[in-house]
């Protein structure tokens, strides 16, 4: 079943856009939305929950379209944005209340617990909280619910070390019960890696990549090797560092590259992992490359 889906989807600003975006994502898998500052993932975010207005393209959340006429399909999603508006002046635990008015599944227990594991004093009124406190706010708010969609954008931003890991914890326990679909943006790959099942790489509006991350890592590796004399075009090269006879290449299909690299008669072959984060940065920078 598709949890969350988009088609050409596009926004525009006077200095950006967005798109089109076409996205799947399959009910129950992880997915990490990677891409710097600026790429368009907020961007992304904010034209699903129909915070900004999209130009053209369809949002279906949970088999429903997403759109102005009626807000019954919110109740699929668990939201936690770049920021979250509260009643500054009331307690988080009024806040709370207020916004269960609004959803079906809500849960206080899923309150009570998180807050504790969070160490979130309730009581307080919001407008003394800290910016992490705030988040851990948001995170309750967004998983409160019992959602079956969950999009997380940079939720860590905030957080200290402890809160990040214990976000990561909650996260990965959410995920074992197989009926959450999770969209986690963020420009820390490292901060995902263990968690997504699949990298959606994206840089000014468009989406460059959306593959499986054990994919990736199986066919994008760096490749070292000696050869004296004409090299040619290597496949499937993205990245190549030289110092004499001695090269380093980063192949995105490293079956391939060394098929070539032997038959060319190149010595001392060897083939190595490179991480996700380096993956990702590689993918990037290519992009750059191309269009500069």
């Amino acid at each position: 079943m598709t949890m969350l889906e988009l088609t050409n989807l596009c926004k525009t600003y006077k200095e950006f856009s967005l798109g089109p975006v076409d996205l799947k994502l399959e009910a129950g898998t992880a997915h990490g939305l990677i891409g710097a500052n600026g790429a368009g993932k907020s961007t992304m975010f904010r034209c699903i929950m129909g915070v900004v207005r999209r130009d053209q393209g369809l949002i279906k959340v949970n088999g429903n379209y997403a759109d102005q006429s009626s807000g019954g399909w919110k109740q699929s999603i668990g939201y936690v944005g770049d920021y979250t508006a509260f009643y500054d002046h009331l307690p988080a635990a009024k806040n709370l209340q207020m916004l269960s008015a609004y959803y079906e599944n809500w849960s206080n227990e899923v309150v009570q617990t998180l807050a504790s594991r969070f160490d979130l004093n309730l009581s307080q009124q919001v407008k003394n909280y800290s910016t992490g406190q705030r988040t851990k706010l948001a995170i309750i708010c967004a998983l409160a619910h019992k959602p079956p969609l969950l999009l997380l954008d940079e939720p860590s931003i905030g957080l200290d070390p402890v809160s990040r890991d214990l976000l990561m914890e909650i996260l990965f326990e959410e995920m074992q019960k197989e009926d959450l679909t999770l969209l986690y943006s963020t420009h820390h790959v490292s901060e995902i890696e263990q968690l997504a099942d699949r990298l959606i790489v994206i840089d000014q509006g468009r989406i460059l990549r959306h593959e499986d991350k054990e994919h990736l890592a199986a066919n994008w590796r760096k490749i070292t090797f000696r050869y004296d004399g004409e090299l040619g075009e290597i496949p499937n090269q993205v990245s190549v560092k030289i110092q004499g006879t001695e090269f380093e290449v980063i192949s995105n299909n490293c079956q391939s590259t060394i098929w070539y690299l032997e038959k060319l008669g190149a010595e001392s072959v060897q083939s190595n992992r490179i991480s996700t984060e380096q993956i990702c940065v590689q993918i990037l920078k290519h992009q750059v490359r191309r269009t500069s």
